[in-house]
């Protein structure tokens, strides 16, 4: 669903409706939660139209811009997992697609072979030399109207929301145990 098509008025209508059924609803939250969902979505597929002429899945593409970011090109799949926001098993799946693509390699570590190392090939650097800036266009156009002040003061307000959101996980985790 493109965003200018996206039924805001819809939202709100149909929310203020179900607060009549249940009066406790946090109507602000519950708007907030649904715009986001609808805004990360927007922006991830935006991400893979750009990408996936090249052959990759943006999740693939984080890890690759990740490592690009790596002063040595280099990081262990468990670093990788919090840099690149990927699971375990996901980046063990991931990494199987970039080296059959020869955009990274995976060889044991030097210092503990119990443990692999990714590194970034040439191949997978001249990949991401040439999408990022052709990312960023779009991506520039989209934050045009945000005044520098405002994007900072929306990091730290995402940052803030990140942590309490992972404070309420923990919770929920523990409840249900």
């Amino acid at each position: 669903m493109n965003t200018a098509d996206f039924p805001f008025g819809e939202l709100e209508a149909n929310l203020l409706a179900l607060s009549t059924r249940l009066p406790d609803v946090p109507l602000t939250e519950v708007l907030l939660c649904r715009l986001m969902l609808h805004v990360g979505r927007e922006m991830s597929a935006m991400f893979e139209q750009q990408i996936r002429p090249f052959g990759l899945a943006e999740a693939e593409f984080r890890v690759l811009t990740t490592l690009f970011s790596q002063p040595d090109g280099a990081a262990h799949p468990s670093d990788l997992c919090g840099r690149a926001g990927q699971s375990a098993a996901n980046m063990s799946r991931i990494s199987d697609a970039l080296v059959s693509r020869d955009l990274i390699t995976r060889v044991l570590s030097v210092h503990d072979r119990r443990r692999m190392v990714l590194r970034i090939t040439q191949q997978g650097e001249q990949l991401v030399r040439q999408l990022l800036p052709m990312m960023f266009v779009p991506l520039r156009r989209l934050f045009a109207e945000f005044p520098q002040g405002e994007q900072r003061q929306l990091i730290e307000q995402l940052k803030h929301l990140s942590v309490n959101l992972a404070e309420a996980q923990k919770n929920l985790t523990e409840r249900f145990k």
